[in-house]
């Protein structure tokens, strides 16, 4: 029997989002290997009882859970905790049988530092002990917007021909370079039914630009959208405040 990957994606953003993005090129990697992929939305499928019984279904078939959530604050955010709680619930009840299942989780932050996903990571490590899934090791990204709607792979293309003085070489293809070695390093351990060694998933905490450079790019990048919206001059508006 071939085996079965669930992908449980849990951005409100849906297909817009880095979530969606990094955890489906890990499973279309696994699907390369000959895994069975099913992809859950849970945003819309915890609205849903037919969508949530087709999940505890396939999370009883798979041999492999991948758990892609965006970061808040940091920790996870609300439907990815219902998310849990729900599993465990079917769990004791039975639904989701026990049996040697891997979990790989993908915490996701727009900070530009890594070590913001940390506190989620650890949650999600002991929702897998508890659970009795086989915690197969956790993902925590940084800048994770360079991935939004799009793949590692088309996002280094946009890079392609630049020269090599280029800085944007450094700030942004060397980290989804790193990002994508260590993608499909997981994908092999858990195709082979392994965990993932923690000294790969320690290549992903790294920095990839100084701080004053990210907030001068998202301080151009705010300044953009407000040009493009003609808001440019209220920036500094106070609408709320109370004048006395």
């Amino acid at each position: 029997m071939s085996k079965q990957v669930t992908l449980l994606m849990c951005s409100p953003r849906k297909k817009q989002s880095a979530s969606y993005s990094l955890g489906s090129y890990v499973t279309s990697l696994l699907e390369e290997k000959g895994i069975t992929a099913k992809i859950f939305q849970i945003y819309n499928t915890l609205r849903d009882s037919d969508k949530i019984d087709e999940m505890v279904k396939a999370i009883d078939a798979s041999d492999i859970l991948v758990l892609s959530s965006p970061l808040y604050v940091d920790s996870a955010p609300f439907m990815t905790i219902k998310l849990m709680n729900l599993i465990a619930k079917e769990k004791q009840e039975g639904k989701i049988r026990k049996k040697e299942r891997l979990i790989l989780a993908i915490s996701n932050a727009g900070y530009l530092e890594y070590f913001h996903n940390n506190i989620a990571i650890r949650i999600y490590e002991q929702f897998a002990k508890e659970n009795e899934f086989t915690w197969a090791g956790g993902l925590p990204i940084g800048a994770a917007g360079m991935y939004t709607s799009m793949s590692i792979s088309d996002f280094l293309k946009q890079f392609e021909g630049l020269p090599e003085e280029d800085p944007r070489h450094e700030y942004f293809c060397k980290p989804a370079r790193i990002l994508d070695f260590v993608i499909k390093t997981s994908v092999d351990y858990l195709s082979k039914g392994e965990i993932v060694p923690r000294d790969e998933l320690q290549k992903l905490e790294f920095i990839s630009m100084p701080l004053q450079a990210y907030a001068d790019g998202g301080n151009k990048n705010w300044i953009g959208w407000a040009e493009q919206l003609g808001t440019k001059d209220k920036l500094r508006d106070k609408p709320y405040e109370v004048k006395k």
